[in-house]
C-alpha cells in the first residue's frame, strides 16, 4: 500500500500506532477514503508492510454483496421476490415462502449439514447449493429468526448469481468491479500474486473453541469435517485461509484476498466518484445502495447469540458493532478485519490486522471507525466555522 497521511486524518494513524505499541509484533493496514479522496493509507508492523495482501475472511461477503447489488440494479434480482423466482428447487420443505431478501439476510436456516460435508463438497459451490436447496430450515420460518450463515451465505450468493447470469460470482466481480477499479481486492487470487500473500497469523486466543457439530454454530462452520487441503484436514480458520487452494477458488463467504486500501477504494467507488481511479460516479446508484443496504433483520442471531443486523448480504451497524451510521454497509472478518461504505459521512474504510485480536471490550476496527467519523464531523464543523 502507498503511504498517505493527510493532516486532518493523522490522528487515525497515531491511534493505529498506539495500538501497535500495546502488542509485540502487531501489524495492520488501515485506509480511509473521504469524499472520494484517499485521506489515509497507513501500515504498522512488518508483517503486512509493503505490497502485502492477505485473506480478509468474511469481508469477502461484503464484496460479494456488491455483486448482488449490481444485479439488483440491472433488474435481475429483487429482494421482495420469492426465492423460488430465481431458484425453484430451493422451495422444498416450505422454504418457498422465503423472499430473496430473507435468504440473503441469514433467515433461511440452512447453516450447513449436520455432521458436516467433506471438502470436495464444501469447496464445490454448485454441488453444495443442491444440498442446501434440498434441506429443511433448522428453525420455523416467518418468525424473524436468523443466524449467521458463516460459510453457506457465500454458497447462496454464488448460486443466485449463476441462476440469473449463467456465470460465477467471482467472474462477475472481476469484470464489473475489481477489473474496472484496478484494485488489489480479489475473489479468487491469481497464482501470479502468491509472492505478495502474507500468511494469516494464529489468533491471540487461538486455543480452539468447541463447536458442537450438531449445534447451529457447529453447522455454520462445518466443525466436524473441517477443511481438507493438500496436507490433510484443518479445523483452524487461519490455517484454512493460508491454503493456496482456498485463495485460488475464492469462496464468496471467506476466500477474498486484499489490502486495506483496495477494500476502502472499492467501497468508495460503490456510492460515489473516485477521481484517482478514473471513476466519475459510483457503480451503484443512490437508489440501489440504499435498497441493498436497508436493514432487513435485527436481534440476537441464532449461531452466536450476539445482537446483529443484516441487509442484502451486508452487515449493518448495531450498538455493540458500531462501525457506521444507519446508512453504512459492509462486513467484518474472522481476522478482526473490517471494511464498509458510509454515504452519510462520504466515508469508506478498510482495516486488516495480521491476526484475530481476541476478545476486547471494543475492537480496534470499531475504535478506528468511530474516530474516523469524529474527524469527519470535526472537519465539517471547522468548515462551517
Amino acid at each position: 500500500m502507498e503511504s498517505v497521511i493527510t493532516p486532518d486524518f493523522a490522528p487515525l494513524a497515531h491511534a493505529l500506532e498506539d495500538r501497535a505499541a500495546q502488542e509485540e509484533g502487531y501489524s495492520a493496514q488501515l485506509a480511509v477514503y473521504h469524499r472520494g479522496e484517499l485521506v489515509l493509507s497507513h501500515t504498522v508492523g512488518e508483517h503486512l508492510g509493503g505490497d502485502g495482501l492477505t485473506c480478509v475472511f468474511s469481508c469477502t461477503k461484503g464484496l460479494s454483496a456488491l455483486v448482488i447489488a449490481l444485479l439488483m440494479q440491472d433488474g435481475l434480482l429483487d429482494p421482495a421476490e420469492p426465492i423460488t423466482t430465481y431458484w425453484p428447487e430451493f422451495g422444498t420443505h416450505g422454504k418457498g415462502q422465503l423472499t430473496l431478501g430473507e435468504v440473503l439476510s441469514h433467515q433461511a436456516g440452512v447453516l450447513g449439514v449436520p455432521g458436516g460435508v467433506p471438502s470436495k463438497i464444501l469447496l464445490n459451490s454448485a454441488e453444495y447449493a443442491k444440498i442446501l436447496a434440498s434441506m429443511p430450515s433448522i428453525w420455523p420460518l416467518g418468525q424473524n429468526i436468523f443466524g449467521y450463515h458463516a460459510i453457506t451465505m457465500g454458497i447462496l450468493m454464488e448460486e443466485l448469481v449463476r441462476r440469473v447470469t449463467g456465470r460465477e460470482l467471482k467472474d462477475v466481480y472481476e469484470e464489473r468491479i475489481r477489473g474496472i477499479l484496478g484494485v488489489d481486492a480479489y475473489i479468487g487470487q491469481d497464482a501470479s500474486l502468491e509472492s505478495r500473500y502474507r500468511q494469516v497469523l494464529p489468533g491471540l486466543n487461538d486455543a480452539g473453541a468447541f463447536f458442537d457439530p450438531f449445534s447451529p454454530a457447529g453447522l455454520a462452520v462445518n466443525s466436524s469435517s473441517g477443511f481438507a487441503f493438500e496436507n490433510g484436514p484443518v479445523y483452524s480458520w487461519h490455517e484454512a485461509a493460508n491454503s493456496p487452494m482456498m485463495r485460488a477458488i475464492g469462496p464468496a463467504s471467506m476466500g477474498g484476498v486484499a489490502d486495506a486500501q483496495s477494500l476502502a477504494a472499492t467501497y468508495a467507488a460503490s456510492f460515489g466518484p473516485v477521481p484517482s481511479l478514473g471513476i466519475r460516479q459510483g457503480f451503484l446508484s443512490e437508489d440501489t445502495w440504499s435498497r441493498a443496504s436497508t436493514e432487513l433483520v435485527y436481534g440476537p442471531e441464532r449461531t452466536g447469540g450476539q445482537i446483529q443486523a443484516y441487509a442484502l448480504g451486508f452487515m449493518k451497524p448495531t450498538a455493540n458493532n458500531d462501525f457506521g451510521s444507519i446508512f453504512a454497509y459492509g462486513h467484518d472478518g474472522a481476522n478482526s478485519s473490517l471494511a464498509y461504505a458510509d454515504p452519510a459521512y462520504q466515508l469508506s474504510f478498510g482495516f486488516i490486522p495480521s491476526r484475530n485480536e481476541g476478545q476486547r471490550e471494543k475492537s480496534t476496527g470499531i475504535q478506528l471507525s468511530q474516530l474516523a467519523r469524529q474527524i469527519v464531523i470535526g472537519t465539517m464543523m471547522k468548515a462551517r466555522g
